[in-house]
């Protein structure tokens, strides 16, 4: 007989308890380990996150110390810094505004960030507290406002390079425009790429910016990519003023040494286009367009040409093209009414100039045109003003003081006319594009009976 073999209750009682012994030493042991290793892991997290924050690219911007008078009125050190950090953002969006585009893409992502500290225990107050310990110099911008005679005066210093910013003949409740005038100087130590764009974009008289940024040249030190930007822009300022041989020399020479970069191969054929090179320049657009497919701007490049070889509905045609990928753009904008005014559609064409002004009141083209469809209109009078405009801001273009010729020709102010005449023939030999404008102006003084000399 089998007989069925049970195991006693005692035994199976021992195994129980053995058991759950057996799980409490484990569970004990993990939360000894747990409790030993969790803060050599939360200790491992912040040292990583105090590293990141000592190799983040940012700027502290300090307190800036004030005189007792602002401080009374509640505009604290602090409230001072927060103040200047508003400005300092405020000079980095007039470069990378929508509407301009090029400088928006080339300097996406190369900015450092700017804060304000924060009092007490922070991450940030952790990194400073490392760096002081590991002899990293900190990269703050610090300073002070002080009274001179009645006048503020701003003074900025940024760690490893001293004075960076020395400022001043503000009136006290000015502390806003002082801090204003005082913001890009930040940017032209930490970024001179936007600092350079910064003054291509807000100087507005091309004389003027093209002093600025040869400066930044031979003073600054820049970097070679920076050195690339700064050439470029002092290009663009060529060209807004309508001098073609100087542009294509600073374009050829950036296109030599960046082959492939379709914004100075298209600078290049603007720089032929105004030399009448109109071949040349064509050449130069289709090949920018190779090398930067999605760039709008060429558009605008090729009906310039187009439109200076007569065919007005063409030119129309690729103008449209461009304007339809940006509306806004000021530069196609004052294409298109040159286009309209030959086309005989001149309230077209001003309304086209007046949104162009809008978006760069700057633009000499823009008074140019807009001088021109006055005079079109035979208002002398306000021709002039324009191209008076157009002159202030490009001092050096032939195209501005010729138009500025025809405007005082057309109210009778003859002798002024000459005058402007001769400050063109005085800049050098004049394009062939502006031979016949140059040869009506000497016979319209002859048919006065005052020749120009």
């Amino acid at each position: 007989m089998n007989e069925e073999q049970k195991t006693p209750p005692a035994e199976a009682a021992t195994g129980k308890k053995h058991l759950v012994s057996t799980l409490m030493k484990l569970w004990g042991g993990f939360q000894a380990a747990l409790f030993a290793v969790a803060p050599v892991i939360i200790l491992v997290m912040l040292i990583f996150l105090i590293v990141r924050e000592i190799n983040q690219d940012s700027i502290e911007v300090a307190p800036i110390q004030v005189p007792a008078r602002l401080a009374e009125t509640g505009l604290t050190a602090e409230v001072v810094a927060l103040r200047l950090l508003d400005q300092i953002a405020a000079a980095e969006r007039v470069v990378t505004s929508e509407r301009v585009v090029r400088p928006h893409v080339e300097l996406i992502g190369q900015k450092p960030d700017f804060t304000v500290p924060i009092a007490g225990i922070s991450l940030r107050a952790l990194a400073d507290i490392a760096r002081n310990l590991f002899g990293i110099a900190p990269r703050r911008v610090s300073g002070e406002i002080i009274l001179d005679e009645d006048k503020l005066k701003l003074r900025l210093r940024l760690a490893g390079q001293g004075q960076i910013a020395d400022i001043g003949g503000f009136a006290l409740n000015q502390v806003d425009a002082l801090l204003a005038a005082g913001a890009p100087e930040v940017w032209r130590i930490v970024f001179p790429k936007l600092y350079a764009w910064h003054l291509a974009q807000t100087l507005g008289v091309e004389t003027q910016v093209r002093e600025r940024l040869t400066r930044m040249l031979l003073l600054d030190g820049l970097d070679p990519d920076a050195e690339r930007t700064v050439r470029a822009l002092i290009g663009r300022s060529f060209l807004r003023s309508g001098r073609g041989e100087e542009a294509y020399a600073i374009f050829s020479a950036l296109v030599a040494n960046n082959p492939n970069d379709g914004g100075f191969v298209y600078g290049r054929g603007r720089a032929q286009f105004l030399l009448g090179r109109l071949d040349a320049s064509m050449e130069d657009y289709a090949r920018a367009r190779q090398l930067d497919p999605a760039a709008f701007w060429i558009h605008t490049g090729i009906a310039q040409m187009i439109r200076e070889r007569g065919d007005y509905a063409k030119a129309l045609e690729e103008i449209e093209k461009g304007l339809a990928l940006r509306p806004d753009d000021p530069t196609a904008l004052t294409e298109k009414g040159e286009i309209m005014l030959r086309l005989g559609r001149s309230q077209e064409a001003l309304k086209l100039v007046q949104d162009a002004l809008i978006f760069d009141p700057y633009s000499p083209g823009a008074h140019l045109l807009l001088g021109r469809l006055r005079l079109a209109q035979y208002d002398g009078k306000a021709a002039l003003e324009a191209m008076d405009e157009a002159t202030r801001r490009a001092p050096t273009s032939m195209d501005a003081h010729l138009g500025l010729a025809e405007a005082l020709l057309s109210i009778g102010r003859t002798a002024e006319a000459e005058a402007s005449l001769n400050k063109v023939l005085s800049f050098g030999p004049v394009p062939a594009r502006l031979e016949s404008q140059v040869a009506r102006m000497r016979s319209a003084f002859k048919e006065i009976g005052d020749p120009a000399n």
